[in-house]
């Protein structure tokens, strides 16, 4: 009978509990597909997530506001050690990810705020980005609640999409494709997405298993690997390059006009 060689193993990747904890900002790599630059509008400015200077702000902003973590497949942070191992794995080890601070005025702010003023808002980031395809979408979208219905969510959604499928003569990176993805159980998820003018393109069904403890749409398969985690079905929509030339990014900039 003929062996088949087969060396594989599950990689196992032992990541410092405080991993870049104190690396300073210029000596930090992204390790993204495409270039990383700072995104602003009037009103938002989304600068690239840094552990050392945003690990701290965002499980702080956790620990007090959980629920925005309910349709996220992420853990609940118990220290800020968990939050520089999530950095790691999530945000900075996939070259088709980029993650952002999200950062504006002051909640209830009635006057105008100069943006070296601004606060913590949450975080944000550009995920399943493609070189070959041409496709990239926002994702882990994290709003804290005290600026939940404001105008947070939508020029920070409306700015990664700029940078998305604007070209690239407009500072943009000219790709084809932005789609949107969220558990079919998130109907706010689906309805802040046909707001923004994403068409829906259906269900795909059981595609991701969720950390121990979350919600899904599904029990874990019996007798097999990760029985106790539950699964969930995925909502697709998308933005295609020429349905933002013809209208959706004159449709983005009125909604951020507006808010």
């Amino acid at each position: 009978m003929t062996t088949y060689l087969n060396k594989y193993t599950l990689p196992s990747p032992e990541i410092p509990r405080d991993i870049h904890r104190n690396t300073p900002v210029e000596e930090y790599d992204f390790n993204y597909v495409f270039d990383v630059v700072p995104l602003k509008s009037d009103k938002v400015e989304l600068r690239p997530l840094v552990p050392s200077l945003h690990a701290q702000l965002l499980f702080d902003g956790i620990q007090k506001h959980p629920e925005v973590l309910q349709w996220l497949g992420i853990k609940p942070f118990q220290s800020v050690e968990d939050v520089l191992v999530w950095m790691e794995t999530t945000c900075r080890l996939p070259i088709d990810s980029l993650f952002f601070a999200i950062f504006t005025e002051p909640p209830h702010s009635e006057t105008r705020v100069d943006p070296k003023d601004y606060v913590f808002a949450g975080v944000i980031g550009m995920i399943n980005s493609n070189y070959q395809a041409m496709i990239s979408e926002p994702g882990y979208i994290t709003i804290l609640t005290p600026f939940h219905r404001t105008h947070v969510q939508t020029h920070a959604t409306g700015l990664i999409m700029h940078r998305i499928l604007d070209h690239p003569s407009q500072g943009g990176l000219g790709l084809r494709r932005c789609q949107w993805i969220t558990t079919t159980l998130n109907i706010a998820s689906q309805n802040a997405s046909k707001r923004l003018g994403y068409t829906p393109e259906g269900v795909l069904r059981c595609m991701r298993v969720l950390p121990p403890g979350k919600e899904g749409i599904q029990e874990g398969r019996p007798g097999v690997r990760q029985e106790d985690q539950m699964v969930r079905h995925d909502y697709y929509s998308s933005v295609t390059w020429y349905e933002w030339e013809e209208k959706i990014r004159e449709h983005i900039d009125k909604l951020m006009a507006r808010v």
